[in-house]
């Protein structure tokens, strides 16, 4: 076995291993995919692969000086001229990892006024 960067041969195999594990994967074909490594056995054949795809994180600085009804205001309009920023870049989505002092009250925000969805929870690892 030995780690080779992907091969467009090995679009069947990984959306085979895709298909059969039931959860959602980027096109390995997509420019937004900054490395996409494939572990192969001693064949060739691909047997487990990984990808790093780059993603837009949010973050949000927030002054106290305005009433609620300001703050929402601002934050509609930071919505709509930031999708269509990340938009014309060529991204699709976005994310936001909010700490959990916040996350309770801002996360029901983000999904009733602006249509978010809770995501799945996030690891990190530096290098």
């Amino acid at each position: 076995m030995h780690v080779r960067p992907f091969q467009i041969s090995d679009l069947q195999a990984l959306a085979q291993m895709a298909d059969s594990s039931g959860f959602p994967y980027p096109d390995p074909t997509s420019p937004r995919l900054e490395a996409l490594l494939v572990v192969v056995d001693d064949e060739g054949k691909p047997i487990m692969a990984c990808a790093a795809e780059r993603i837009a994180q949010l973050y949000l600085w927030c002054g106290s000086g305005s009433t609620p009804h300001g703050k929402l205001f601002c934050l509609r309009l930071l919505h709509e001229e930031m999708a269509c920023v990340l938009k014309e870049k060529g991204y699709d989505g976005v994310e936001a990892f909010l700490p959990p002092s916040v996350s309770g009250k801002f996360g029901k925000r983000l999904e009733r006024t602006f249509g978010w969805i809770r995501n799945w929870s996030s690891w990190t690892k530096g290098f």
